[in-house]
C-alpha cells in the first residue's frame, strides 16, 4: 500500500475542507443581523425653567421598521394622551405625535437615536423654535 505525503497543495485544500464545514455550521439562516426591536414601554422626562413634564410611550414595531402606539404626557395635574406613528430605521427613530386634550390637539415631532436596547437619545420639536432634550428607557430593562 502506497503512503500519502502531505504537501502545501494537500493541506490547503484540507484546512478549506474543515473551514468550510466549519462556517456551513453556523448561522441560523437569516441573511443578516437581528436589529433591536423598540417593542415596549418606554419613559422619559422633560424639565424646562418651570415644569417638569413625563412621557409615556406604548410603542409596536413592525419588521419594516413601521411604528405604531400610544403616548400620555403628564405636566403636574393636566395630562394628554394620544397616538403615535413613525418609523426606526436602526438605529434612528422618528415619531410623529398627535395629542389630545384640554379641548385641543398638539402635534409634536421626535427624533432621536436607539442606543443599545434600552435606550433612546433624543429631541422633541414642538413647532418651529422650541426643541427640548427627551431621553427615553425602555420599561424593565
Amino acid at each position: 500500500m502506497r503512503k500519502l505525503k502531505a504537501t502545501p497543495k494537500t493541506r490547503s485544500a484540507g484546512a478549506i475542507i474543515v473551514l468550510t464545514a466549519a462556517l456551513a455550521g453556523c448561522g441560523d439562516g437569516t441573511s443578516g443581523p437581528t436589529l433591536p426591536d423598540i417593542t415596549g414601554q418606554w419613559v422619559g422626562q422633560v424639565v424646562n425653567e418651570s415644569s417638569v413634564v413625563s412621557f409615556d410611550f406604548r410603542l409596536s414595531a413592525n419588521d419594516r421598521g413601521a411604528v405604531t402606539g400610544t403616548v400620555s404626557l403628564q405636566e403636574e395635574a393636566d395630562v394628554l394622551s394620544g397616538t403615535v406613528i413613525g418609523l426606526h430605521e436602526h438605529p434612528n427613530v422618528s415619531l410623529l405625535l398627535e395629542l389630545r386634550g384640554a379641548g385641543r390637539i398638539t402635534n409634536i415631532a421626535y427624533s432621536g437615536n436607539l442606543f443599545g436596547a434600552d435606550q433612546i437619545r433624543g429631541t422633541i420639536r414642538f413647532g418651529a423654535d422650541a426643541t427640548l432634550q427627551l431621553d427615553l428607557s425602555r420599561v424593565g430593562a
